[in-house]
């Protein structure tokens, strides 16, 4: 498996400056290995809310459905973040209501990322990136930049502060009433001039 790849760009921590990434428009095997060897040590240490997810069966399990797409962003050989999303969603917030979006099924950052997880991260912006990316391709696809997901508590905070989006409230259709939230066209308009 090939990926097409793009030159994005996530802000080194210790220096304070600006490294050129890659956003792969696929999910590769050593990226499934990085997450498998690197990631889930780490993860499973701190009893994070989703150190239960296992990317080799997701990806297996998604990749057979038209409507799913899966990206990662890789900077000094290592992933540092994985999403996979819906193309063929549908919106709830009342202004635009059954309009299509992209759903962001799942997205994880590499913990030496994550500032909850550690006092020193490595990158900072690849959440950010990766919202960027699928915002684009909610564009590419005609939706204007509309996407939705379902936030797990601890970055529920980083989707409606950060990002912008709308927090629609807890879903109860959803395990563990996780909070559901949406971005507009012209809040993705907004992410997009500030990313």
């Amino acid at each position: 498996m090939t990926a097409n790849v793009s030159n994005v760009y996530l802000v080194e921590v210790s220096s304070g400056q600006l490294v050129k990434a890659e956003l792969h428009d696929a999910i590769l095997p050593r990226h499934l290995d990085h997450h498998e060897r690197l990631w889930k040590p780490l993860i499973q240490a701190r009893q994070e809310e989703h150190g239960h997810w296992d990317w080799q069966s997701k990806c297996r399990h998604y990749s057979a459905q038209l409507s799913y797409e899966f990206l990662a962003v890789e900077c000094q050989q290592e992933t540092q973040g994985l999403m996979i999303v819906n193309t063929i969603r549908r919106c709830r917030l009342p202004q635009q209501t059954n309009k299509h979006l992209v759903y962001v099924e799942y997205l994880e950052v590499a913990p030496w990322n994550r500032p909850h997880v550690t006092v020193d991260p490595k990158y900072r912006l690849v959440g950010t990136v990766m919202l960027a990316a699928a915002i684009q391709l909610s564009i590419d696809d005609g939706n204007k930049g509309r996407i939705g997901l379902h936030s797990l508590p601890q970055a529920d905070t980083f989707y409606r502060d950060r990002c912008g989006m709308t927090d629609l409230g807890p879903d109860a259709s959803i395990f563990g009433n996780l909070h559901y939230f949406e971005m507009t066209e012209q809040q993705a308009t907004q992410f997009m001039q500030r990313s």
